[in-house]
């Protein structure tokens, strides 16, 4: 596998993992929406803490894009490393 190759398949994961993001926060926002008060207040930091990561993530994705040779594994890592700080989060 080409290194091209190889970082359009990392790439097409990454998306992956920040779409089943994106629904995951929009469905924690419905249910913060629709929540008790109290659950509102509870829910909302992790919320908050999503949305920020999920947006770092996003400009993570767009660095990954635009890096070549090996910068693209560094990029990669530091996605995932947002990916792991909303699992904790969420």
């Amino acid at each position: 596998m080409t290194e091209e190759s190889n970082k359009q398949t990392v790439k097409e994961q990454l998306e992956k993992e920040i779409d089943k993001w994106q629904a995951k926060m929009e469905a924690a926002k419905l249910q913060l929406h629709l929540g008790a008060k109290d659950a509102q207040d509870k829910l909302q930091p992790y919320v908050d803490k999503l949305d920020l990561e999920l947006g770092e993530a996003k400009v993570k994705l767009e660095e990954f894009e635009k890096s070549s040779g090996g910068a693209w594994g560094e990029v990669k890592e530091g996605l995932e490393t947002s990916f792991d700080v909303m699992k904790m989060a969420f």
